[in-house]
């Protein structure tokens, strides 16, 4: 590139390239006057020329249309601010309806103080109409009235939304269903599940190994139960019928268990005291059953199944609808009462439109020889010296530009002339640049080699960051790597400017979470850069962080925020093997000039390098893998010998006679105990 500052003259270096070309051009009679006055002056008398033009026309336009603005300036002073004024009042009562909406839906501070707000600048818009309505006498009557109705409407308006936002912030008024679950049903089903836990401590107590299915049975009736439970305050706060079938899957479940439970009783298999539980916990657990299915779902499958929201699309929506309706028929009288006197000013306007089109003809024509002037004496030489930049630009550097006059286009001319053997010795300069570009391409397979014989895991994910990040010159980065629950973990961090160095060889653990790729509702994390580059297996290169809002930085933002760091551009590179499956993903951080020590974008050339090391350094990773996989199956073989030697071991230990006769003693023990415990009450 050439640089401008150094190339473009001076005043004082164009006063002598000026003299230059007079002494160059003194001996030649080819040029006319015109050309040998300068181009500012020749500039300066046309465009006089025009601008007197301008001003007469100027002139004439206004004496022969100052009635016609007269009307306009009289509409614009009162049917323009009263049409402005009302649409403004239309624009704050859909900003008090929606903001309303949102507290209602959302239940965020903000959206009140929004609602305020418009509420307060729609009443403001109301005392602003009367005043103006008022001034345009008979005719404003009918609107005043309208006026009225609005404010009426807005005392019901207010008191129906004051109501709402009442019933938004107590849930329990608000949610009928969530009211019995969280009160009726929870202390149904919280004596179900103390009851069970009281039967399960008692059978525990003196269980023996026969006792172990009816633990079994009674752990699933608690557990089943309880899920039932949770599935069912899931679907009254969400309303997701996916909770539902949750809910009716573990009822059937906790039906067989209480089945099981039932045909052990029968079997007399619970004492006096357990079976006062059962029976406590059947009469509760009948009691909660009865609730879903006549109580809450009725109530979560109808409109009342939020009392504000019912409120607002019965009371307040109309009250709404009908100012609006005031509003716009106030508005389109007052549009037809402008369009009448717009009317009038156009029929004056038509009047003074002949005259101007009269004196524009002819400026028109005076416009056209000073354009046929300019274009022999200044359009034509430029076109000439661009020809000779074509052939240049085609690379005939040996062009010269003719020296046609003894203006600023000489000068130009001249000035051309020498760029031209700059550029002849700059070009030479950008193939030794583009050399050395070439030589730099030859230092990613040594390194992917280097990382095909590293043989220690740590060293290997070490060595492909930092060799990445020296090579792009970047301050800092980060390898992640993917793991099998679908997520980006951390491996190696580097910040040069922070001095922060995790992972790898260090010894110090990354504490950064890992990244996921799927969010909670199984959609694919696009909102993430290093997660979107995995999905996509695109590599991205973002100059400026934060002057895109195509992803969430909100990370990285944090992180500058405690450390004052400023993160700036970002190349995210995904590890891809041959089958094109991302393996983890390459991400650096703020590259550097090597000159200036400015934060710059990644080169783009430097980019297709580095997507070509990735791709060796991720065949070195998965040979790695695949070589500790193997060892941790002939270990983990290892492993399942010595076990299943273990538990021969342990089964020959129970089947001994020394073993049958401690048990034997420890239940002899227990008896006693429990004779003991019976005399002393």
């Amino acid at each position: 590139m050439i640089d401008t500052e150094k190339t473009t003259p001076d005043a004082p270096v164009l006063e002598t390239m000026a003299v230059e070309v007079r002494a160059e051009t003194s001996n030649r009679q080819t040029f006319s006057l015109f050309r040998r006055i300068p181009i500012s002056r020749k500039l300066t008398i046309g465009f006089s020329i025009l601008v007197l033009l301008t001003l007469l026309v100027a002139a004439l336009s206004y004496f022969s249309s100052d009635d016609a603005s007269q009307k306009i300036e009289d509409t614009n002073q009162l049917r323009v601010p009263i049409a402005l004024e009302a649409a403004a009042a239309e624009s704050n009562l859909l900003r008090m309806l929606s903001n309303t909406r949102g507290y209602l839906a959302l239940g965020d501070e903000r959206f009140f103080n929004d609602y305020l707000a418009a509420r307060i600048a729609f009443e403001s818009n109301l005392d602003n109409l009367e005043p103006l309505l008022a001034a345009t006498g008979s005719n404003g009557q009918e609107q005043l009235a309208m006026l009225g109705q609005l404010r009426v409407a807005l005392v019901s308006y207010a008191d129906w939304a004051d109501q709402s936002f009442v019933l938004r912030d107590d849930q329990l008024a608000r949610e009928p269903a969530y009211k019995i679950v969280a009160t009726e049903g929870t202390t149904l089903a919280g004596n179900v599940l103390l009851d069970t836990q009281k039967v399960i401590d008692s059978v525990a107590r003196e269980a023996a190994i026969e006792d172990v299915p009816l633990l079994e049975d009674l752990a699933e009736f608690q557990s089943s139960f309880l899920a039932m439970l949770s599935g069912l305050r899931s679907y009254t706060t969400t309303r997701n019928r996916s909770y539902r079938s949750e809910y009716i899957a573990n009822s059937l479940l906790n039906d067989q268990a209480w089945a099981r439970l039932q045909g052990r009783v029968d079997r007399n298999e619970f004492d006096a005291e357990q079976m006062a539980l059962l029976t406590a916990i059947n009469e509760n657990r009948e009691a909660f059953l009865t609730l879903p299915e006549e109580q809450v779902f009725p109530i979560l499958e109808s409109d009342e199944w939020r009392q504000d929201l019912l409120l607002f699309r019965e009371n307040l929506l109309p009250v709404a609808d009908d100012m609006l309706r005031l509003l716009e028929n106030i508005t389109a009288s007052q549009q037809l009462q402008l369009q009448r006197e717009l009317g009038e000013g156009t029929f004056s306007l038509a009047q003074s439109r002949q005259l101007t089109l009269t004196i524009g003809a002819i400026a028109i024509v005076i416009g056209v020889m000073l354009a046929y002037l300019f274009r022999r004496n200044i359009v034509g030489p430029v076109g000439r010296l661009t020809a000779v930049s074509e052939r240049i630009r085609g690379g005939d550097l040996q062009a010269q530009a003719p020296v046609e006059s003894a203006d600023e286009i000489g000068v130009l001319a001249l000035t051309f002339n020498r760029m031209t053997g700059q550029l002849r010795t700059t070009l030479g300069q950008v193939r030794q640049e583009r050399d050395r570009a070439d030589n730099l391409l030859n230092v990613v397979i040594p390194i992917g080699v280097e990382l095909s014989s590293e043989q220690d895991f740590d060293r290997m994910l070490e060595k492909m960051l930092v060799e990445a990040k020296t090579f792009c010159h970047a301050d800092a980065g980060s390898l992640y790597l993917r793991t099998e629950d679908d997520k980006l973990q951390f491996v190696i961090v580097r910040n040069d400017s922070q001095q922060i160095a995790l992972g790898g060889t260090t010894g110090n653990a990354v504490t950064f979470p890992p990244l996921a790729l799927i969010d909670e509702h199984g959609r694919a994390n696009h909102q993430n850069v290093a997660a979107h580059a995995t999905h996509m297996g695109q590599s991205i290169n973002i100059p400026d962080v934060y002057a895109t809002t195509e992803f969430d930085f909100s990370g990285p933002r944090r992180f500058d925020e405690q450390t004052g760091y400023r993160t700036q551009s970002m190349l995210t590179i995904p590890l891809k093997n041959s089958l094109g499956d991302v393996k983890g993903v390459l991400q650096l951080l703020n590259a550097t000039d090597t000159e200036t020590g400015q934060i710059i974008p990644f080169d783009p050339n430097l980019q297709q390098m580095m997507e070509s090391f990735s791709s060796l350094a991720v065949a070195a990773l998965e040979a790695y893998i695949r070589e500790q996989a193997l060892r941790q199956e002939i270990q983990q073989l290892r492993i399942e010998i010595d076990e299943a030697k273990l538990q021969k071991t342990v089964s020959e230990t129970v089947d001994s006679d020394f073993f049958q006769d401690l048990q034997a003693r420890a239940a002899d023990i227990r008896r006693r105990r429990q004779s003991s415990k019976e005399e002393e009450r």
